[in-house]
């Protein structure tokens, strides 16, 4: 009789315990939905631009911003779900003399406007 009223109070709790976590992943993961997502910032181009340059080792390389998304795009955050917002490719030179070993050429990185800012960055179009 002891063994058993010790099995439902370790049920009971492990119950209780489960209660305080959530399965719902919101925004603070990276999640949202299209309504959340808003206008696309007429400066996107400058935001954009500042955003690579920002992150590169020589902040003169050539860099051209593409145009945005026509519509709300969605990109897969693993396999948890997705993230909507407008999709903003930007490429960029690179060389193997900068660090990059064997890539010569061009890189393309898409940002992910949602809110009036980059919420993501990705470097495939539909992975973030």
């Amino acid at each position: 009789m002891l063994g058993m009223t010790r099995g439902r109070l370790a049920l009971a709790v492990a119950t209780l315990v489960l209660a305080g976590c959530t399965s719902q992943l919101g925004p603070s993961a990276g999640f949202n939905t299209p309504d959340t997502v808003g206008p696309l910032p007429a400066d996107y181009n400058a935001v954009a631009a500042e955003w690579v340059r920002a992150s590169l080792k020589d902040p003169r390389r050539t860099l051209t911003v593409l145009p945005a998304s026509p519509d709300i795009a969605a990109c897969n955050i693993s396999v948890l779900g997705k993230h909507f917002g407008w999709r903003v490719p930007v490429r960029y030179s690179v060389s193997a003399e900068e660090g990059c070993g064997d890539c010569n050429g061009e890189k393309t990185v898409y940002l992910w406007f949602s809110g009036g800012r980059v919420e993501r960055q990705s470097y495939f179009p539909d992975q973030c």
